[in-house]
């Protein structure tokens, strides 16, 4: 009986880590979220965190993968259950979608709120310190991404286009409007950088979700809206 017990257990463990390691292999997202709770951890030994604030941003972590491992979860139940039949499981795909939304953003709020009282007093500064810099550099940063673009377009046969096409131009203005509400309030009220970030990310990946844009797209768009404000700021800053 003894045996059977700690067969079951081991049982048990294989199952989660197969289960775990299935998650890891089929969402992209997940690994994203390990690889900022891995970078999250490791910040917070660099910045010598004390040991309470440490725990809230693992418990942060923990919250994010396992809204993710549910969500995954529900995923998968719902692809082999026909949609037309069942009219809720798209609202039930949504609502588990919105837990891994949800625990993401207040985990992003919460950590920046720990570690930001870790940061070099300087660095408030950084945005100011960005257009005061010259705007050679940016300039020729900017031709670069234009001409990876047109070799994009060229590559794929796509043509430019405010709905869909190469860049998205719906996540390069939101972009570039985080870049604009940063250099006018990061020095003073910081939170606010990281909120319209968010809010910018999140117009970035519902053009992924609705299959408007790939992720090149966006990814392009995003940074061409950045460096776009980036050299403007450069050349008008006072």
């Amino acid at each position: 009986m003894k045996n059977k017990k700690n067969s079951s257990i081991v049982e048990s463990f294989d199952s989660a880590f197969k289960g775990l390691l299935y998650v890891f292999k089929r969402e992209r997202n997940f690994k994203i979220h390990i690889f900022m709770g891995l970078v999250a951890i490791l910040l917070s030994l660099f910045f010598h965190v004390p040991f309470t604030e440490t725990l809230i941003i693992i418990v942060f972590i923990s919250l994010v993968i396992v809204s993710e491992i549910i969500n995954t979860t529900i995923e998968i139940l719902s692809e082999n259950i026909d949609e037309e039949k069942c009219n809720i499981i798209k609202t039930v795909k949504d609502i588990s979608a919105s837990a891994v939304l949800i625990s993401s953003i207040f985990a992003f709020i919460g950590g920046y709120l720990i570690f930001i009282k870790f940061f070099p007093i300087g660095f408030r500064n950084i945005f100011e310190n960005i257009a005061r810099s010259s705007w050679y550099f940016t300039f020729f940063i900017l031709m670069i991404v234009l001409f990876l673009t047109i070799i994009l377009k060229v590559l794929t046969g796509k043509s430019f286009s405010l709905v869909g096409g190469m860049p998205s131009i719906h996540s390069g203005i939101a972009f570039s409007i985080w870049t604009a509400i940063s250099f006018f309030t990061f020095k003073e009220y910081p939170v606010i950088s990281p909120l319209v970030f968010l809010l910018a990310f999140w117009v970035a990946q519902s053009r992924i979700t609705k299959k408007i844009h790939t992720i090149e797209e966006v990814i392009i768009g995003g940074i061409i809206g950045i460096v776009i404000t980036i050299l403007l700021f450069q050349i008008f800053w006072r």
